[in-house]
């Protein structure tokens, strides 16, 4: 009994060893990645943007890209500043994006692939 309860206890360690091998290869593979993250300093592209927007937030998203403040936006749409407002931080949480410069880019690699594709 002793022999089978020291091979159970030697199977088990083991398995805490390749556990532990493969703990220290999961950090190491994180810690690269973060690494290189932090080396490239942008997220990935952002494909299909408008499709995650809903019909009025592609409108304020539109205006807001082509440099339209958010009264002006407001004033396009009938809407209030507040309704613009909140409408903003929804695209901007939806695409992951930090500005309004971020989102004219992303809207304009967007018109670049589309009209790419069409010709």
């Amino acid at each position: 009994m002793l022999d089978s309860v020291e091979d159970g206890l030697g199977r088990l360690q083991q398995q805490l060893l390749q556990l532990d091998r493969e703990l220290r290869q999961t950090r190491a593979d994180y810690r690269r990645l973060v690494d290189l993250k932090e080396r490239v300093g942008t997220r990935l592209p952002r494909l299909n943007a408008l499709g995650r927007l809903s019909p009025q937030e592609r409108r304020v998203a539109m205006l807001a890209a082509s440099g339209h403040s958010n009264l002006e936006v407001a004033a396009q749409l009938h809407v209030t500043v507040h309704t613009v407002k909140s409408q903003m931080c929804s695209i901007l949480r939806k695409l992951d994006l930090r500005s309004r410069w971020e989102l004219d880019q992303v809207l304009r690699n967007e018109e670049g692939q589309a009209a790419a594709s069409t010709s």
